[in-house]
């Protein structure tokens, strides 16, 4: 009798832990959500003689913390995540007296040699700070409008072809960007049906200072949040 006893409590307590933990990863899925954004970047005001090309991929990871609004289909939500952006053109960047300026890739080398190249690209990644008012309805629509501020903590150009000079093959990487806005802050928006989504962000800020090109993104893509 004592043994049957002991085994029922037993199985309440697991069943009462089950239970807890099933409520608190409930909970926890509700007030947090991660996703994945993919996308392509549109370069707004590009210089004279420099093409940026027409898909410029780019990615953002993020976690948000959710906070509903009373018993409405409307959340609030902030996080953080990270921005990363890719600018490929047909030039190379440049500074001289502390002024940063692009510089189109000249069809020869100064030996009068063809040259070709595979890439030349700009990469920046922002430490982002996201904020959301969003909606969800019962079928899974959802509609989010918010804004971002991203600090900027990583900046390269990246360049693999045909050296410059003499033809010769040359993969150069340069990690100090002078002129590179340190912040940058715009609008969000994303409309989706469960945990897909079309995204969209306006960077109201350049990407450079005034010492710099003054071009700035507009990023349009997919988001993909799980939960």
């Amino acid at each position: 009798m004592k043994r049957t006893i002991l085994i029922f409590l037993a199985a309440i307590a697991v069943s009462s832990t089950l239970s807890a933990q099933k409520m608190s990863s409930e909970l926890f899925l509700k007030k947090f959500s991660t996703g994945v954004d993919v996308f392509t970047d549109f370069v707004m005001d590009a210089p004279r003689g420099v093409d940026f090309r027409a898909i410029n991929q780019g990615a953002n990871v993020y976690v948000l913390y959710t906070s509903p609004v009373k018993e409405s289909n409307f959340a609030f939500a902030i996080g953080v995540g990270l921005g990363m952006h890719n600018f490929y053109s047909n030039a190379t960047l440049s500074d001289t007296s502390s002024i940063s300026f692009f510089v189109p890739i000249p069809p020869k080398t100064e030996n009068n040699e063809k040259l070709d190249y595979d890439k030349s690209k700009i990469s920046l990644t922002y430490l982002d700070f996201p904020l959301e008012l969003r909606f969800k309805s019962e079928s899974g629509f959802r509609f989010a409008i918010g804004a971002k501020v991203g600090v900027n903590i990583n900046a390269h150009t990246k360049y693999k072809g045909d050296n410059l000079e003499d033809g010769s093959k040359a993969k150069t990487k340069e990690c100090y960007l002078p002129n590179i806005e340190s912040w940058r802050f715009g609008p969000t928006l994303q409309i989706g049906y469960k945990w897909v989504s079309v995204i969209g962000f306006y960077s109201v800020t350049k990407v450079f200072t005034d010492k710099g090109p003054q071009i700035y993104p507009i990023s349009l893509g997919l988001s993909l949040r799980p939960f």
